[in-house]
């Protein structure tokens, strides 16, 4: 995993270990209230008044701080939340050809907020708070299961961790003006490839016009870096339980073709459109 994903796996195990249950009264009542910025008494005086309120939105504000997120990412506007923190490329809507990846922060299509911990076979695993509620007496914080295989339908979206927190490191490098944009590429079949200024990259199947913006809702997405003076490096988000490498080693400054090996698929030549 990244570095950002570790820091995730070792925020998590720390504070929510495997097993742990955080409730809101009781023993975990002050943990409770670190990791949510509620208590007890907050949520009975919510209730009582014939409120719904819990910790879900709580328990991932306090994870993006952990992760050093300025930003408050404890909403449940998300997108909202990571364009308003000039990050607007780390909101990945969900589709059937994409999936969260460990510590991703998860929009859920019911009002719900969680963080992804990765997957059990075709199960989902989350971080989730507000597990509790009116009729418990209390809300929890607790590690969950998916009931059923993973649907992308169930959720509306995540913020991609690797994406949101790749902070100065990934900043807008003028000297990588040639790349920037549309590329076909061509495996076999034909893919458009869309290098971002901040070493972020989707592609889709169809092809675009040379200006057209990336795609919200493209087949997938990665991060790519450049070796000097020739290589650059694509690493794909995991699809079928599997990430890909794609490397191109004759990527020299102002190129308009370039050929690369994939770590699991046919050679490939990219092309600039426009």
């Amino acid at each position: 995993m990244s570095d950002i994903r570790d820091k995730a796996r070792e925020i998590l195990d720390r504070g929510l270990p495997e097993g742990q249950i955080v409730t809101s009264n009781g023993a975990t009542a002050s943990k409770y209230t670190q990791m949510t910025g509620l208590t007890q008494k907050a949520l009975t005086d919510n209730w009582a008044h014939g409120g719904i309120m819990t910790g879900c939105n709580g328990f991932t504000g306090w994870y993006g701080a952990q992760l050093g997120s300025k930003a408050p990412l404890g909403g449940f506007d998300l997108q909202g939340i990571v364009t308003g923190a000039g990050r607007p490329e780390s909101w990945i809507p969900s589709t059937a050809d994409n999936r969260p990846q460990y510590g991703d922060i998860l929009r859920h299509a019911s009002f719900h907020v969680d963080v992804c911990l990765g997957y059990d076979g075709a199960k989902l695993l989350r971080a989730a708070g507000g597990q509790g509620g009116p009729k418990m007496g209390c809300d929890t914080i607790k590690r969950v299961t998916g009931s059923g295989p993973y649907s992308p339908s169930n959720l509306l979206g995540w913020i991609d961790i690797d994406i949101y927190f790749s902070g100065a490191a990934a900043s807008v490098d003028p000297a990588l003006s040639w790349l920037y944009g549309w590329w076909q590429v061509w495996d076999g079949n034909y893919y458009y490839y869309w290098f971002g200024p901040r070493g972020d990259i989707n592609y889709v199947k169809s092809r675009p016009a040379a200006g057209a913006p990336p795609s919200s809702r493209p087949n997938n997405r990665g991060r790519y870096r450049v070796e000097p003076p020739y290589r650059l490096i694509i690493d794909w988000n995991p699809v079928d339980g599997a990430s890909t490498r794609e490397t191109f080693w004759n990527a020299s400054a102002g190129v308009r073709s370039m050929n690369a090996n994939s770590s699991r698929y046919s050679p490939l030549v990219a092309t600039k459109l426009g």
